[in-house]
């Protein structure tokens, strides 16, 4: 009875440990709004090398829509431009089609695994997970789609610091990829760490050069606002600067 008595108290103790923990998890991201705008997709990053230099500035369009398929398509790219807006949009696409359209063996692979991820996210994980990556682009893809479909209330500690490890592990071999802090914000934010979220968001920014996407995703967060005014302040101005960079 001792022995039962014993481990029913050690189960109560951890519940409520764990119930404890998670009411400050929810707290944290509610102070946040949820976070929402780090559940954006860093297209402009992972379809980097895709098409050759625009040809014209960047016009206004759907803010899904990366500057790069913005631009004008560059002469002779004119099907490479149309695919990836395709692939970007959530359109069905038809793999068979990509070399057609004048990408490589390697670039094909490449934009099957983003159109899966379009159309089932769990198919493009398990194809990503199924070999080391090559480049940080395919990390930060591995590392969202994870966050976004395999994260649960079951799993959710776990899985987050086993997200971080692959990161840490990433940032080792990619040194300084804007993108690679930014998952990590997105890992910190599903427990609850807003000053590491802070943190990594900063560094995304630094090591983008200022790119649009990352000074939107806080300055469309209020939140940073308040609890990093500075920040705040210097991505409005950056963006005020250079709307269209």
């Amino acid at each position: 009875m001792s022995i039962l008595f014993a481990g029913g108290v050690a189960v109560a103790y951890a519940s409520t440990v764990i119930g404890l923990h998670r009411l400050n998890v929810r707290r944290m991201r509610a102070q946040a709004g949820g976070f929402p705008t780090l559940r954006r997709l860093d297209w402009q990053s992972l379809l980097a090398g895709l098409l050759p230099a625009p040809d014209g500035p960047v016009a206004d369009g759907p803010p899904e829509l990366p500057p790069l398929l913005r631009a004008p398509p560059p002469k002779d790219a004119e099907a490479r431009h149309a695919m990836l807006t395709a692939i970007v949009s959530g359109a069905s696409v038809e793999p068979a089609r990509f070399e057609s359209a004048g990408f490589s063996g390697g670039e094909s692979q490449w934009l099957t695994t983003l159109a899966l991820a379009q159309a089932r996210p769990h198919d493009a994980l398990d194809r990503l997970f199924s070999s080391r990556p090559g480049t940080s682009a395919e990390v930060y893809l591995r590392e969202h789609l994870f966050l976004q479909h395999r994260v649960n209330p079951l799993n959710l500690e776990l899985s987050v610091f086993a997200t971080k490890r692959r990161l840490a592990a990433a940032l080792g071999r990619f040194a300084d990829a804007p993108t690679l802090y930014f998952a990590r914000a997105q890992a910190s934010a599903q427990l609850g760490f807003n000053q590491a979220v802070l943190d990594d968001l900063a560094r995304a920014v630094y090591f983008s050069r200022h790119a649009p996407f990352y000074l939107k995703v806080i300055t469309e967060l209020p939140w940073v606002g308040e609890a990093r005014p500075a920040l705040y302040q210097q991505c409005i101005a950056l963006l005020t600067a250079a709307p269209s960079a």
